[in-house]
């Protein structure tokens, strides 16, 4: 790209320091890029001024005095205006220098002061000295300008800027520059760094030369990585001005621009003396939290970021995403997720970052959050158009993503297939017999197997996402709440509520074998255990992998206590509580609400099954990590197999593989026991933010939370309900529900056997789309979630009436 050559520098020969870094850095643009710099004339406050030293030395004085708190600003202002009337230029020494630099005939010129202490790397005075534009080049007009910014340079502005950044004294003096207006059809400032390795371009539409911070302006960040895009503001040789600028300063450069179609004029060069090196982060559980209820060891977090690390590309190649694309966004990939303080968070913001990849509609972000819940949103980003070009470019990944969608039911089938039949491959794998780096070996082949095919389960949840996020926004009104929940009920495929009748259908076997009100240490003493055994294994091989907190690595399965198992059986109502048809849907919503309605419910049924087949995969992983323990128990390098769960998936490769230098495993849980004894007694939000030079280090609530008084929540499961309350902290299997209202903080898959004994629910967490939300809808049991204080506002034994449509929480009169 060409420019057209806007002059030659024009200063005295004779000029050779002492006129301010504006005025060096313009001659340095002037010497660099000859022609992209308007004529211009340097000054020098010293030749202009008649006997500038005596005037120099008292305004120096004068500045000292004030900035040491020995004078007041009243006494300085009055200096101040006493001073600007004794400063005299020497028009004759102007006159000739403007003549000899042919201003005259430059139509119109801007004046600025290039002081001595303005635009240094730590104190740039932004905007505290005088800048006239378009000043006709008249030598009495020019000079008047002069003595208008001679008279800024002591002015109160000035040396109040001065005390605020700390400085004991100030150099006065330097130059003005002299320069032909260039009369551009777009004006702006570039800043070289922005702390993210881009370039911020800011800019506004007119002629004005002027830095660009108000509230009309455009702005723009450009990696430097990469290769420049096609559209710019200004011609894209000023970026490559701006590289060439950090290297001779070896700072970063903020840039003063002008362009008129393919001419650029560079206006002004200093060093950026604002550099963001603070950045800020936010996490949410609202939603994980369902998953990973409080404190989760490291081996289960180090597992799960990288199983989302690798998940969650693969879904985006499914739908066609490109591989360059998803190459930058590497960095959400493996930041999904947060560890703070023992607790699993989303990093909410990599997840907005992910739903830009999708194509299709521009609601996506609407409908993931009414898919998620997050505690907070973002402000919703301006839609950028498309246009002919960029909607053709689009067009094959909706193309695709339609045909995917279409294609969603066989695809789940296929993966139900595939899986199940490498499950059972895994689960007659006897791990007790592998070596150390075996075990190693195997799980990331399980991992690799079982879980880089969820990409089908990670495209059922968007289909989810779409069709739900239609249900919601698109088919009902705020108002047809229960409509909206109507719609939800009904699953086919019942894969949550068949565990559930299982061990119904178990209970009933064991007291039928023993006797109706037999206890649970008789069923395991009774002389039938051997018989009674065998139906709880039964009952284990379909569902052993669930379990409370299920996707945590650390906690226990079913089968690890036959006491849990047997309690949880014996619990149940000997009478069942089947799960409730769906009633006749009254189509009140909007065209197409039956049909949206229909792939809601075919998408949360798969939804549910791969929850399961999901914990299936974590118990596979519990027990080989377990038996990795179990050998690191047998070589002295730990004190107990479930120690295991206290280190890191890196440290196991490091101490199996020898790529560690500190082989202290003890020390290392040792350590991590205590801090996570401090974590156990802190109490931190749904939503955290953090900002600084490193973020996570400062970290700050930031929940929106109501008053005091009674809960509220979200309705999720119709039916006014008046029973007594059981607060519960954590699962246990011997807790009487029956009857009750269970009032906790979170209810994963796991828990649901318990709470289906509960006349109804009230959790801190979840949405329409959580687990508790669903199996509550098909047995029918009122349940409000997401009641934040709900454990801390309600007491066990209170009466309260909880209404699942609307929900309301009323103390009972």
């Amino acid at each position: 790209m060409t420019n057209t050559p806007l002059g030659q520098t024009v200063a005295p020969s004779e000029l050779v320091g002492g006129v301010g870094n504006k005025a060096d850095g313009l001659r340095e643009l002037a010497q660099r890029y000859p022609g992209l710099v308007p004529e211009f004339i340097i000054l020098p406050i010293s030749e202009i001024v008649i006997d500038w030293s005596t005037h120099r030395a008292r305004a120096e004085a004068a500045i000292t005095t004030y900035l040491s708190g020995e004078s007041s600003t009243a006494e300085f202002e009055q200096w101040s205006d006493n001073n600007k009337a004794a400063v005299q230029t020497d028009s004759t020494v102007i006159a000739k220098m403007l003549d000899r630099a042919g201003a005259s005939e430059w139509g119109s010129v801007s004046v600025r002061t290039s002081a001595l202490a303005e635009d240094g790397a730590d104190s740039s005075f932004a905007g505290q000295y005088r800048t006239a534009l378009n000043c006709p080049a008249d030598p009495d007009r020019i000079e008047a300008e002069i003595r208008a910014c001679l008279g800024e340079l002591t002015s109160i502005g000035i040396v109040s800027y001065a005390k605020s950044r700390g400085l004991t004294s100030l150099e006065v003096g330097g130059s003005i520059v002299v320069q032909r207006m260039f009369h551009g059809s777009r004006t702006g400032v570039l800043l070289s760094e922005s702390g993210r390795g881009e370039i911020t371009l800011a800019w506004s539409e007119g002629s004005r030369n002027t830095t660009v911070d108000g509230e009309n302006a455009q702005h723009l960040l450009v990696s430097k990585l990469t290769e420049w895009p096609r559209r710019l503001p200004a011609p894209a040789a000023l970026l490559d001005i701006a590289l060439d600028c950090e290297r001779w300063l070896g700072h970063p450069v903020d840039i003063e621009w002008a362009a008129k179609g393919n001419t650029l004029a560079l206006l002004q060069v200093r060093p950026q003396t604002t550099l963001q090196l603070d950045y800020d982060l936010a996490w949410d559980c609202s939603n994980i939290a369902e998953n990973y209820p409080g404190i989760t060891l490291p081996l289960t977090y180090s597992f799960i970021r990288g199983l989302y690390s690798r998940v969650y590309p693969a879904f985006f190649r499914l739908i066609g995403v490109s591989r360059a694309a998803l190459e930058e966004k590497q960095s959400v990939f493996r930041n999904t997720l947060g560890y703070l303080g023992g607790r699993v968070y989303y990093q909410i913001d990599n997840w907005y970052e992910m739903i830009k990849l999708l194509p299709g509609p521009n609601r996506n972000q609407d409908f993931f959050q009414a898919m998620l819940q997050p505690s907070r949103t973002p402000g919703v980003e301006t839609q950028k158009k498309l246009g002919f070009a960029g909607g053709l470019a689009m067009a094959p990944l909706i193309a695709r993503m339609g045909w995917l969608l279409l294609r969603s039911n066989s695809m789940s089938e296929r993966f139900k297939r595939q899986f199940g039949l490498k499950l059972r491959r895994y689960e007659a794998l006897d791990w007790t017999r592998l070596q150390a780096d075996a075990i190693l070996v195997e799980i990331e082949r399980m991992r690799s197997e079982l879980l880089t095919m969820w990409a089908v389960p990670v495209f059922n949840d968007l289909r989810v996402m779409i069709f739900h996020g239609l249900l919601k926004t698109y088919c009902f009104t705020p108002e047809q709440h229960a409509d909206y929940l109507g719609y939800l009920h009904g699953l086919s495929d019942r894969a949550s509520i068949a565990p559930l009748s299982a061990l119904g259908q178990l209970g009933n076997e064991l007291r039928s074998l023993t006797r109706p009100t037999v206890s649970v240490q008789e069923v395991l003493d009774s002389p039938k255990w051997p018989q009674l055994k065998g139906l709880v294994d039964e009952y284990l091989d379909r569902f052993g992998g669930r379990a409370p907190d299920e996707l945590q690595l650390e906690n226990p399965r079913l089968g690890d206590d036959y006491s849990v198992i047997v309690s949880l059986a014996l619990g149940t109502d000997p009478a069942g509580k089947p799960a409730r048809d769906a009633g006749p849907r009254v189509a009140r919503g909007r065209f197409g609400t039956a049909w949206t309605g229909k792939h809601t419910r075919q998408a949360i049924d798969w939804r549910e099954r791969f929850r399961f087949n999901r914990a299936q995969v974590y118990g596979l992983a519990r027990t080989a990590y377990s038996a990795l323990g179990e050998r690191l128990v047998q070589a002295n390098v730990l004190d107990t197999a479930s120690d295991v769960f206290w280190v890191t998936e890196d440290e196991l490769d490091q101490t199996v593989y020898g790529h560690g230098w500190d082989r202290d495993l003890r020390g290392v849980v040792a350590r991590r026991k205590a801090e996570f004894a401090e974590y156990e007694s802190a109490t931190l939000a749904r939503r955290m933010v953090g900002f600084g030079l490193i973020a996570p280090r400062s970290l700050l609530a930031d929940d929106q939370r109501s008053g005091d008084g009674m809960a509220k929540g979200m309705g999720v499961s119709p039916g006014v309900l008046t029973a007594e309350v059981i607060v519960v902290g954590e699962f246990d299997p011997t807790i009487d529900v029956r009857g009750k209202i269970l009032v906790t903080s979170h209810i994963d898959p796991g828990w649901t056997l318990l709470f289906v004994q509960a006349a109804g629910v009230v959790t801190e967490r979840g949405n329409a789309l959580s687990h508790v939300s669903i199996i509550s809808r098909e047995l029918g049991m009122p349940a409000v979630v997401a009641a934040m204080g709900a454990t801390e506002v309600l007491r066990t034994g209170q009466i309260i009436t909880i209404n699942g449509t609307t929900g309301d929480i009323d103390e009972a009169a």
